[in-house]
C-alpha cells in the first residue's frame, strides 16, 4: 500500500518541483521596456495581432559581414534608465555570457540593419506578432502609425538569457500582460 501512495504522490511532488522552479526563475528576471514599431504600415493588424518590431536605443549600430549577411551574436544590455529602457551595442559571435560593460546578454539573431530579435520569442522575417484585444485593435493600429513609441514591451529576461514578453504598455500605462 505504501508503494501505491508513493508511486500516486511521484508524479505531484516532481510537477510541483518544476512549478517552483519555473516561479523561481521568474523571480529572478531583469525587466526590459523596449519601444515597437509597425512592420509594414499599410498592414499592422492581422485579426487580433499587431505586427510590429523591436526598436533598440542602440549604441552603435551592427556592422554587416563582407557578403552583406549580419553575423550570429547576441544583444548586450549596457545601461537601463529610469523607465527600464535599455541602452544596447550587438556582440557578434557571442554566446551569451556576460562580458566586460554587460549588465545582462540577450541571445537571439539580427533581422537587418537594426532590427535584433531575442532567441526564444517567436518572429516571422524580424516581425514580431503582438496579441491585442478587439475594442483596442483600431486605436492601437492608429497609435502605432501616429505617435512612434507610444507603444512598448516589457521584456522579462532571466540570467540565462531566456526572454519573454512580459506586458505591453501604451503610454508606460499596462494594457495587457
Amino acid at each position: 500500500m505504501a508503494l501505491v501512495i508513493v508511486a500516486l504522490a511521484l508524479p505531484v511532488v516532481a510537477l510541483a518541483a518544476m512549478i517552483g522552479q519555473q516561479e523561481w526563475l521568474l523571480s529572478r528576471v531583469t525587466v526590459v521596456n523596449v519601444v515597437v514599431r509597425g512592420v509594414d504600415p499599410r498592414d499592422l493588424l492581422r485579426g487580433h495581432y499587431l505586427t510590429a518590431g523591436f526598436e533598440w536605443n542602440w549604441e552603435r549600430l551592427p556592422q554587416p559581414e563582407a557578403d552583406g549577411r549580419m553575423p550570429a551574436g547576441a544583444l548586450c544590455v549596457i545601461a537601463l534608465d529610469a523607465r527600464r529602457q535599455a541602452r544596447v551595442r550587438f556582440l557578434p559571435g557571442s554566446t551569451g555570457s556576460p562580458e566586460g560593460d554587460c549588465l545582462l546578454v540577450i541571445p537571439g539573431g539580427m533581422w537587418g540593419r537594426d532590427a535584433f530579435v531575442p532567441g526564444t520569442i517567436d518572429t516571422t522575417n524580424g516581425s514580431i506578432r503582438l496579441f491585442v484585444p478587439e475594442t483596442r485593435a483600431g486605436e492601437l493600429e492608429q497609435l502605432t502609425r501616429e505617435r512612434p513609441g507610444a507603444l512598448t514591451v516589457d521584456l522579462a529576461v532571466r540570467a540565462d538569457g531566456y526572454v519573454s514578453i512580459q506586458a505591453l504598455r501604451v503610454d508606460g500605462q499596462v494594457l495587457g500582460r
